[in-house]
């Protein structure tokens, strides 16, 4: 028994292996842009942890007597440039990736529709081959069984044309 790789004809193949490149390649940039993020997550985490943890060390053991006022400005100013750093680099890792998309699709789209129109010919040429050879056929049972006599005029048959 055949296995299913070599039924494929030469065009289906070839379509295969663009397609199964063109995800390939899709996949790894979406991994990529997924390692980013998640790398850009767990830092901006581990700030936030940090600072919380400070903050609420601050506030549970420093005497009230001991306080700034100016700390809690000053704090705050400070997570706020944190997240717009945070924003930023989520910014970038979507930028990176919309690149890699397009970058990917430039690379690997033309030979795929290359590929596809060319599995569409032999699609064409495979069906054009096969009605040839069945009507071929069939002409041939015909004739061989007298099956299909000579066509008559039309004039010549007893009702006509007259209706």
């Amino acid at each position: 028994m055949n296995s299913f790789v070599e039924t494929l004809s030469p065009a289906a193949r070839n379509h295969a292996e663009a397609r199964i490149d063109y995800y390939t390649d899709l996949t790894q940039a979406v991994l990529h842009s997924l390692r980013q993020l998640t790398e850009a997550n767990v830092q901006f985490s581990r700030e936030w942890l940090d600072d919380s943890t400070s903050a609420l060390r601050t506030a549970l053991l420093t005497p009230p007597s001991e306080r700034t006022a100016d700390a809690a400005p000053k704090a705050a100013e400070a997570t706020l440039h944190k997240l717009q750093a945070y924003h930023q680099k989520l910014a970038q890792v979507a930028s990176e990736f919309q690149n890699e998309l397009t970058k990917v699709a430039q690379e690997r789209v033309p030979q795929t529709a290359r590929t596809a129109g060319e599995l569409a010919d032999a699609g064409r040429q495979a069906a054009s081959q096969h009605l040839t050879e069945e009507s071929n056929r069939f002409a041939n049972l015909a004739s061989q069984n007298n099956a299909m006599p000579q066509a008559a005029s039309m004039q010549s048959a007893p009702e006509g044309n007259q209706g």
